[in-house]
């Protein structure tokens, strides 16, 4: 091809068209681009070189100029299916997620059988919030390509995010069936066992793909598979033990991922809540390792290095912060950062919102997108790191780092001059390029610092500053049996309920808890039921073993509406706030309410949010000072009902003073400030 090329009298568009697919095969991509564009310059109509080209450019993450190329692939041949697919595919990685719904329903309406675009577009429409959509596409597209893989995996994502296990893992396991050796089934497959709490088939999906076809990212994710639901206090150190040296081992196996957010694609959410004291330790390990595997994560924007390097020119105008997380809705996260948001002055910093995939629309989220300027991000690390760093910020604030994958790969990179984290989730990130921890006085016991990779500002007043708090009034007493019968419980019964998500529930815990039932006989615990079934499961063998018969007064209640979830809290005698780790946004709900929390914070903050509203609201004697103090009052609240009803009195008057408490938002503004100014 190259004689032809250099003897031709004439230049040959299809010479320098077939020279670059043998270039692509040798793996000489910059000579192949050459080759290509060379092709479209000779014969512009050319849209099997126009789509090859943009395939190349995409791979090396110019979605600006792949676009182009599929588009002139597509005014040259409208009926070329893969360059429509195609440009779907960068529009999704853009973050268009329109424009790739618009191209991907046009490719099925041309090629109904095309799998890719099927797929592809299930996950635009879950993206997008429509869920229902999606999973009405999938399970029609799986009736219509059952042996395609791709299919496969969409359904099995849409069935488990619609609460259906069993579906989602017979779909995964249709696709292993036809691609053994399939990475992203087998990661999808085995984080559906491990977050169901069968942390052994989990293993063996992993080692079983690893025996058909080995893969860095299936070998660092059975490196750090952790138990959703720990057995024993034993199993939790030994799970932890493990988890550094297979880390160790991965190390010292070279591997590397050319893409961590899909090559990998997860984050140590469990470790945080094992109440243990090297957690910074154990996250900076995982952070060197992964690092060591994907040098690229260690990426610092272009108007960081100009900055470092003295050659920007200082920039006037107003400040520009960023707010980047996947939850800025009516969640924890966006409760806990509302009014922060609103009370950053507009005048003196502008205010960048980078949210997450998949997006949602509510009153909350509306609200905090009302004076900011709005950026959906892709899920992609490369598109989305660049958005990020075009906007030239000089802070960038990540609400919660460690409970999804994509924001925790993107807080890997210096995007901004000043990077910090919060209490979203409640520790330390572990990660070199996170500047500090935004934390409160009253959560952050003397020495804490030493918990923490970040440094430690510890900001006046209450957490969830303004909280939005759900409307509560005083529950008669009809209401209350009726809440009570409602899951099971007789009226007279004396009710203990434990609203947390069952992975906070530590085995360390139920000790306690089968003291409080064996002084209480005729008491009842209400959990709450998990959305991954299979914790349940695993949570009712523990406490067969940990509680005996008292096992058997501990009851599950269904998921429902906040306010239904306040008025089972209302109807109950005690809130236990367990230990090593308790609840946050669920204290600040119950205490409209009255009902008497009883807590023992430890030494992190994400075990003292109780403490914290319990001190300010004038009922320190509902704070333990251990194990055998909690169990005591329980005990008290549960047989002196005449102070049990002053306690409610109390909690009741200060929940206002508290939802209200805006100390806060003032050591915020100033704290954003001399950052920026610095």
């Amino acid at each position: 091809l190259t004689q032809v090329i250099e003897r031709a009298p004439q230049p040959v568009a299809d010479a320098h068209y077939h020279r670059a697919l043998a270039l692509v095969a040798l793996q000489r991509d910059d000579e192949a681009i050459v080759d290509y564009q060379r092709a479209v310059t000779l014969k512009p109509g050319f849209a099997a070189a126009h789509n090859n080209l943009g395939g190349l450019l995409r791979q090396r993450h110019d979605y600006a100029g792949a676009d182009a190329a599929f588009a002139a692939a597509l005014q040259a041949d409208p009926a070329l299916v893969d360059a429509r697919y195609n440009r779907a595919l960068t529009a999704m990685q853009r973050g268009d997620l329109p424009l790739a719904r618009a191209l991907l329903q046009d490719c099925l309406k041309r090629a109904p059988d095309h799998d890719g675009a099927r797929a592809t577009l299930v996950d635009v429409l879950n993206d997008l919030g429509e869920r229902g959509e999606a999973l009405t596409l999938a399970r029609a597209s799986a009736k219509r390509l059952p042996n395609s893989v791709a299919i496969c995996n969409a359904l099995g994502q849409m069935e488990d995010a619609a609460g259906n296990v069993d579906a989602a893992r017979a779909a995964y396991r249709a696709g292993l069936a036809v691609s053994a050796g399939n990475a992203t089934l087998a990661m999808n497959l085995a984080a559906l066992e491990s977050e169901n709490a069968n942390v052994e088939a989990a293993r063996a999906v992993f080692e079983s793909a690893l025996a058909a076809q080995e893969h860095p990212g299936l070998r660092l994710r059975l490196a750090t598979l952790l138990p959703s639901i720990p057995m024993s206090e034993a199993a939790i150190d030994q799970a932890r033990t493990t988890f550094v040296q297979s880390l160790r081992d991965v190390a010292a196996r070279g591997l590397h991922l050319d893409d961590p957010v899909n090559d990998f694609g997860d984050t140590p959410f469990y470790l945080s809540y094992h109440g243990r004291r090297d957690d910074r330790d154990v996250l900076a390990t995982l952070a060197t390792t992964l690092r060591q595997c994907a040098p690229d994560l260690a990426y610092t924007a272009p108007h960081i290095a100009a900055v470092r390097d003295a050659q920007a020119a200082p920039r006037s105008g107003k400040r520009r912060i960023g707010v980047c997380s996947s939850f800025l809705f009516d969640h924890s996260v966006g409760r806990a950062m509302h009014a922060i948001l609103a009370a950053i002055p507009r005048d003196e910093f502008d205010v960048h919102l980078f949210l997450l995939p998949p997006f949602r629309d509510d009153a909350l989220a509306r609200q905090m997108q009302a004076q900011s300027t709005v950026h959906r991000l892709p899920f992609d690390l490369h598109a989305a790191r660049e958005r990020i760093a075009g906007v030239r910020l000089d802070l960038l604030l990540y609400p919660e780092i460690g409970m999804e994958a994509l924001t925790y790969f993107l807080a890997h990179a210096r995007l901004a001059p000043v990077q910090w984290n919060t209490l979203g989730h409640p520790c330390s990130s572990g990660l070199p390029e996170i500047d500090a921890y935004v934390s409160y006085a009253a959560l952050e016991p003397a020495g804490s610092e030493r918990h923490y990779s970040e440094s430690l500002i510890r900001l006046a007043g209450m957490p969830f500053p303004d909280y939005p708090a759900e409307p509560a009034s005083p529950l008669l007493a009809d209401v209350v049996a009726r809440v009570r019968q409602s899951v099971g419980v007789t009226p007279s019964a004396p009710l203990l309920i434990c609203p947390q998500s069952l992975f906070k529930l530590m085995p360390a815990f139920d000790t306690t808890l089968r003291h409080i039932l064996d002084a209480a006989p005729g008491a009842h615990v209400l959990l709450p039921e998990p959305t991954q079934g299979g914790q349940m499961t695993a949570i009712k063998a523990r406490f067969a073993h940990t509680l005996g018969d008292a096992a058997a007064r501990v009851q599950f209640f269904a998921r429902r509406s906040r306010a239904e979830f306040i008025r089972l809290i209302a109807a109950s005698d005690v809130l236990l706030d367990p230990f090593p780790v308790g609840g946050g946004i669920t204290t600040w709900d119950a205490l409209a309410v009255g009902t008497p929390i009883v807590t023992w914070p430890g030494e992190h903050l994400r075990g003292r949010f109780a403490s914290a509203a319990l001190t300010a609201a004038g009922a320190p004697e509902l704070i333990a000072t251990s194990a055998t103090d909690y169990a005591h009052i329980v005990h008290t609240l549960l047989t002196q009902t005449e102070l049990a009803a002053g306690v409610r009195t109390r909690l009741v008057e200060a929940a206002p003073q508290i939802y209200a408490d805006r100390t806060a938002i003032s050591g915020w503004v100033d704290a954003l400030r001399a950052a920026c100014n610095r």
